[in-house]
């Protein structure tokens, strides 16, 4: 994607070059505008090195010239103003366009995403309320500002927001709200069952994908439901994800059960473990007494058990991780537990469990799609645009 980022002047404009960091090595093309008091904060030369593209700042300038703005208002695909000022936002509100940023601002057709940026007072000042109100009728898309400490040492809500914040934003801001009014629930990550207090029956699953599922549902507009096991990092969800803790299967039965009430679909992308311990000692057993034929109970099959209750109203997506023959696997899976498709990928040493990249195929009534090569994020992706495209058909 092509990314405009216009930086203003205020002691914030440091974490702007966190925010093109991020958004280069995500893969997108970055220019940077700046406003010529930005420039006494953080020199062009520090954007152009991170953005490796030249900076603007000033109009009649070199690095963009008279037309330029127009040039990088129609080449952009997205706009992150960041920081952005009082001083910034009141010229933006009332289109008053006298500097790049603003200029770049007025031309553009596109999602602009804002991080504001000020004293708390402000924040809070009327002026910056209704200046808020009309950007946010333009469609400027508000991120922040957060609490926290300013740089005169007062406390108080105006910090900008962090540039992972920032860049979240954008994503949403970015995709297509699709899944608006429907309801996802996820299930990520291993499930513990314990023998005792210290030790437990796992796997090695992290969760990995089961989150960049619902954090790509959540994006979509869907309320989304993510039902994870101890293994999943919870700081790496999306804020507007619902989550559901458990540690074992027949706890995570339970919320996926209750969750599923109005829901449209479940993505069981969690590795439950398929036994547990019958009986669980209450203190931790002693490695001289601890019994080497411990008797197991099969735990439930989650997705196999939702799809019996629900009979076809909702739409069951399952995983299969195999070690080899992983689309014959997941073709079997699919027909045996009545679902609406498997998404099935290699594991081993090196590969599947923790890993961003992969080998992965998504399989359904209608043939299979190979996802060869593509991240957990890109899988997620089409496998949320699978979901998409079925349930409009429904």
């Amino acid at each position: 994607m092509r990314v405009v980022v216009a930086v203003s002047g205020g002691i914030a404009a440091y974490k702007a070059c966190d925010v093109v960091s991020r958004l280069v090595k995500g893969g997108h093309e970055v220019r940077v505008v700046m406003t010529p008091a930005a420039a006494q904060f953080v020199a062009p030369l520090t954007f152009r090195a991170l953005s490796g593209q030249s900076v603007s700042v000033n109009v009649d300038g070199d690095e963009g010239g008279a037309i330029g703005h127009v040039a990088l208002a129609r080449w952009a695909e997205a706009l992150v103003i960041a920081p952005a000022t009082a001083s910034l936002m009141a010229r933006l509100a009332t289109g008053d366009a006298r500097d790049m940023v603003t200029l770049v601002y007025m031309g553009f057709r596109g999602p602009v995403v804002m991080a504001p940026a000020m004293e708390p007072e402000m924040w809070s000042h009327p002026r910056t309320i209704a200046n808020r109100i009309v950007l946010e009728q333009d469609g400027v898309w508000l991120v922040g500002p957060e609490e926290g400490r300013m740089a005169s040492g007062y406390i108080g809500v105006g910090r900008m927001a962090e540039p992972e914040t920032i860049v979240e934003a954008l994503q949403d801001a970015v995709s297509p709200h699709d899944l608006a009014g429907r309801t996802l629930v996820v299930t990520a990550g291993a499930t513990w069952e314990h023998f005792d207090p210290v030790r437990l029956l796992t796997n090695p699953s992290t969760g990995m994908m089961g989150v960049a599922v619902a954090n790509q549902a959540a994006r979509r507009g869907a309320r989304t439901v993510l039902v994870a096991g101890p293994s999943v990092t919870l700081d790496t969800v999306h804020p507007h994800v619902e989550i559901r803790p458990v540690v074992s299967a027949l706890d995570m039965l339970t919320e996926v059960r209750s969750a599923m009430h109005g829901a449209d679909v479940l993505v069981g992308a969690a590795a439950v473990s398929d036994f547990r311990p019958e009986q669980v000692a209450e203190f931790k057993v002693h490695k001289p007494d601890i019994a080497r034929d411990w008797a197991m109970a099969p735990n439930p099959d989650i997705i196999r058990t939702m799809a019996t209750e629900y009979g076809g109203q909702k739409l069951m997506i399952g995983f299969a991780a195999e070690t080899e023959n992983p689309v014959e696997q997941a073709q079997k899976k699919r027909r045996e537990k009545g679902l609406d498709a498997v998404l099935a990928n290699l594991v081993g040493p090196g590969r599947g469990f923790g890993h961003g990249s992969h080998q992965a195929w998504l399989v359904t009534g209608e043939g299979v799609e190979e996802l060869a090569g593509q991240t957990k994020a890109e899988t997620a992706q089409r496998l949320v645009d699978w979901i998409s495209e079925r349930l409009r058909g429904r």
